[in-house]
């Protein structure tokens, strides 16, 4: 037992040893320098400036942090915007807004066709939908057209005070195959039956269900319960606004020569 003493403490000083080596190693490669720069001077403190040493935009942001953070978001834009001014982009204003020629196009065919759909005007106009979707957002914020949404359709209408609401509701539908389909039939021959239009239009009872539901809904229909039947027949509203029109419909609608409405 007593051999083996010697050869541990042998050990443990080469072990120590070596641990010891990399750090002196290390230690005499280091050169140590000022961290104040090349001369070995101390930077010059920084100078502080009071808050009208800001800039306009810079005192107004800090003010707007100081009521509220959301509030950085608008006053950013706003600096934006009149950036953009400075560069020559003009403000767009009721007045000339159709300056811009897309605008101009959507504005005339919204006129000559109210009730129109955004599917429409894509196809017509053949711009993208981004540019489209722009240009008919600056038109209803400068409160040059309106719309009317219902049931997934949405009608473009000039905003004139032109049409009232159960109006445009009518003319938005009539751009629309089979609901136009159904409003026609319905002003030749009332009280028809959800399995007379499965006939003339051709599809399923509950497809006629559904549209007949829309029709009712915004009030262009009326229903009648004939025993196991529902009959079917247009509101006085829809007849008087019809014979309003008369045959000028079919130009403002695009319906075909023969698809002329004659209410009863």
């Amino acid at each position: 037992m007593m051999t083996r003493a010697p050869a541990s403490c042998a050990l443990l000083f080469i072990f120590l040893v070596l641990l010891a080596a990399p750090t002196t190693a290390l230690s005499q490669g280091y050169t140590v320098e000022p961290a104040f720069g090349a001369t070995g001077t101390a930077a010059a403190d920084v100078v502080p400036i009071t808050f009208w040493d800001l800039t306009l935009r810079e005192m107004v942001i800090i003010g707007a942090l100081a009521l509220s953070p959301t509030l950085v978001f608008p006053v950013e834009i706003f600096f934006a915007i009149k950036f953009l001014s400075c560069l020559g982009f003009r403000r767009i204003t009721r007045s000339n807004i159709l300056a811009n020629s897309i605008r101009n196009t959507l504005n005339i065919i919204i006129r000559s066709r109210p009730g129109i759909s955004y599917i429409e005007l894509l196809r017509e106009t053949g711009i993208s939908r981004g540019a489209l979707t722009y240009h008919l957002t600056i038109m209803r914020i400068s409160g040059k057209i309106v719309l009317i949404e219902s049931h997934g359709i949405t009608g473009y209408f000039e905003n004139s005070g032109k049409y009232d609401q159960s109006e445009k509701k009518l003319l938005k539908y009539l751009r629309q195959e089979t609901d136009c389909q159904i409003i026609l039939a319905l002003a030749t021959s009332p009280l028809m039956s959800r399995r007379d239009f499965v006939k003339i239009l051709g599809v399923s009872g509950p497809t006629v269900t559904w549209h007949m539901k829309r029709l009712i809904d915004d009030g262009l229909l009326k229903l009648h319960k004939d025993g196991r039947f529902s009959r079917y027949a247009l509101s006085a509203g829809t007849l008087g606004y019809l014979k309003k029109y008369g045959d000028s419909i079919t130009v403002m609608q695009g319906l075909p020569a023969g698809a002329r409405p004659h209410a009863r």
